[in-house]
Order: C-alpha cells, then sequence, then structure tokens
C-alpha cells in the first residue's frame, strides 16, 4: 500500500463493532459524494502526456524515473564553461607531458604530432566557448536594447517636445560602436570574474615567487618570445644587455657585434661537435639507432636547424664558448651557475619558468630595476 493509500486508510471510515450511534456518527463525518471527489482530485493527476494514473503498482515510468532524473540533472549542468574548459585542458597537458616523457628521445616526431595535435584542438575548443559566449551575450543584448531603445525613444519624444524639437536619432555607426564598448566591457568582466573563482594559477604563483627571489637583487623579469628560441633569445638579450653598459663607443661596437639567436644555435652546435668526448654521454642513446657520432651530429643538426627547446646542455655549450658565466633562477629552487671560472668575464643571468605555458619550460631574460636601454625601463616585469 502507497503512501496516499496508506494516508487516506488512517483518515477513512472504519468498520468496527461499536454502537449504532457511533456508525451513525461516523457516517456524518463522512462529506458527500461530490465533496469527496472534489477533495481527492488534487490526489490524483490528470492522465497527460503519456502519464499513467497513480495506481497501488508502479508504472513503467515509475520504474524508470532514475534514468529520467539523471537525464535532467545534465540539462541543468549546461554547457561546459569558460574555466572549466581551462581547467580541464591543463589536466590534458599535465597528462599529455607525461606521455610525451614516457615516449622518450626515440619517438620525438610522434611527440610533436600529438603535442601538435592536442594543441590544435584546445585552440578549437577556445573558439567555440567563445562564439558561443557571443552569441549568448548578442541574444541577450538585442533583448535588453528593444526595451532599452523603447525607452530612450520615449524619453527623446517627451524631451523633444517640452522644448519644441525634433528627437535626435542616434546613426548605426554610433550604435555600432556602442554596442561593441558594451560586448568589450562584458567580457573583460566574465573573464576577471571567472579567474578570480578559479584563484591564482600556477603560472601567476610561479612568476610572483620568482619575483620574491629576484627583488633583494634588484632584479626584474624581461618577457621573451616564446617560439622555441627563448633560450638562445634569453642570451642574446643578456649579451646586448653588457654591450650597452659600456661606453658609447663601445656599446655602438658592441651592438653590432651581438649574435642573434640563430648565430648562438650555430655555436652550441659547433662547440658541441668540437667537444664531443664531454657531451656524448648525455647525447648517445643505446637504444636509438646510428653510432655515437652518427646521434651527435643528428641532434647538432636538429639543433642549429629547428627551433627544438634548449636546456641545460645547451647554456653549459654557450657558457663555454662565450667564455662567460651562466646563472639561472627558478622559483622553488637556489640559482644554478655554469661556466664558473668564466665570472670573471662577466655573468649571463636567466630565469626558468616552469609553468610559463601549456606544456611548461620557458626561459626569460633577467633585468637590472631602474634599467634604461633607450626604449624600455625594467620596473620589476618588462616585455620584449
Amino acid at each position: 500500500m502507497g503512501r496516499k493509500g496508506m494516508k487516506g486508510f488512517l483518515k477513512g471510515p472504519h468498520k468496527h463493532h461499536g454502537s449504532d450511534d457511533e456508525a451513525a456518527e461516523a457516517t456524518l463525518e463522512q462529506p458527500s459524494t461530490s465533496e469527496a471527489k472534489t477533495a481527492a482530485a488534487p490526489e490524483h493527476p490528470s492522465i497527460k502526456n503519456g502519464e499513467q494514473p497513480a495506481t497501488g503498482k508502479p508504472t513503467d515510468k515509475a520504474e524508470g524515473g532514475d534514468d529520467d532524473s539523471n537525464d535532467s540533472g545534465n540539462d541543468n549542468k549546461g554547457p561546459e564553461t569558460r574555466g572549466q574548459m581551462i581547467q580541464r585542458h591543463k589536466r590534458e597537458m599535465t597528462a599529455h607531458k607525461k606521455a610525451i616523457q614516457k615516449l622518450g628521445s626515440k619517438k620525438k616526431d610522434e611527440a610533436a604530432k600529438l603535442t601538435a595535435e592536442i594543441e590544435a584542438r584546445h585552440a578549437r575548443e577556445f573558439t567555440e566557448v567563445e562564439e558561443r559566449q557571443k552569441q549568448q551575450q548578442q541574444e541577450q543584448q538585442d533583448t535588453a536594447a528593444a526595451g532599452h531603445g523603447a525607452a530612450e525613444q520615449l524619453a527623446g519624444l517627451e524631451l523633444g517636445a517640452a522644448h519644441g524639437e525634433e528627437p535626435k536619432k542616434a546613426t548605426k555607426a554610433q550604435k555600432r560602436r556602442e554596442k561593441l564598448a558594451q560586448q568589450d566591457a562584458e567580457r573583460e568582466q566574465r573573464i576577471a570574474l571567472e579567474q578570480a573563482a578559479m584563484g591564482p594559477s600556477d603560472k601567476a604563483l610561479e612568476e610572483e615567487h620568482l619575483q620574491e627571489l629576484l627583488l633583494p637583487l634588484k632584479l626584474g623579469i624581461r618577457e621573451i618570445r616564446a617560439d622555441g628560441h627563448c633560450l638562445y633569445r634569453s642570451i642574446e638579450d643578456q649579451l646586448a644587455q653588457a654591450a650597452a653598459a659600456g661606453s658609447a663607443d663601445e656599446a655602438a661596437a658592441g651592438a653590432d657585434s651581438v649574435p642573434d639567436h640563430l648565430a648562438l644555435r650555430r655555436l652550441a652546435a659547433s662547440h658541441i661537435r668540437s667537444h664531443a668526448d664531454e657531451f656524448l654521454p648525455f647525447i648517445y642513446d643505446e637504444d636509438s639507432a646510428g653510432s655515437p657520432g652518427e646521434q651527435l651530429e643528428s641532434y647538432c643538426q636538429e639543433l642549429e636547424g629547428t627551433a627544438v627547446w634548449g636546456g641545460q646542455l645547451e647554456l653549459g655549450a654557450l657558457a663555454q664558448a662565450l667564455k662567460k658565466q651562466v646563472k639561472v633562477f627558478a622559483a622553488g629552487m637556489p640559482p644554478v651557475t655554469l661556466g664558473d671560472e668564466h665570472a670573471g668575464e662577466g655573468v649571463l643571468q636567466l630565469c626558468y619558468l616552469r609553468h610559463a605555458f601549456g606544456l611548461g619550460e620557458h626561459y626569460n631574460s633577467v633585468v637590472p630595476l631602474g634599467y634604461t636601454d633607450g626604449t624600455r625601463r625594467s620596473t620589476g616585469r618588462t616585455a620584449e
């Protein structure tokens, strides 16, 4: 017996062995037939949309209620938001990076292909979310603009009638500019709210810790372009700073002699070739095809001919080739120095970030606070 049946049973008349007076009282307490039907009507929903009337037995729809409730729950969640998509992308890129590390150096082409695919998919999904949000904003703005425009028109008519003037209509260009300005303001507000809800990112936390490390040394971060050449562009920036620090004549002569990032790639490859015994243990892979010499030559060709990332091996080669000490700052660890025997010849200072971009691992240059090179001035953070 269901809950409603039990409730009716408890409230209804009961046949019992009592006196006739008690039976009569029970009969008087019962509502009339029409009143009973009216009172019972809310407890029995009408049959519509294929629903079964309430009976003592559960219907097929009732038995499938769990599936219906789950479907409605998914509908209530709605499409993925921009913040949810960014968090999912971060998780996917972390898993992708681990998968690439497992592939090893033997499958660089496959790793590059997988990286390009996941980056393309993320960019496509990001564009789709942006387009969907723009469409939703457009629909909301159109609805609001209709009511707002009517109110403005009415106010203009009243004002014009009061002054005896005809109301001025906004031009299409003016309406378009106002609409674009409103869309930009709403988009910036939405992004700020999403970022505040997610809290500081790993990139923001790492940069904050790095700046705390550099500030006592009166150093700031100079942003370097993230195009695969960031290590060599950072070294190029450091050499340009050293050249600019001299006298006017030395600065003019030094500016012309500073090698660019491509020349630095060739210099590193040349030094590795000429000191093969020192670098071969870090390059040769027994599981890869080719002799040690062939693998080293393949490594150098890729270094000087592509945008493959550089690391500690290339920094060590450049420190020896340039006869400079290289110091690398990173959050959460002491500075790493290479070429200490050349410290008297000058120091090239870089900073290393793990979470700067999707796959992490980026190099920036370091610049003294208050440094001026004619076009830029460092106040803790500058852009290239």
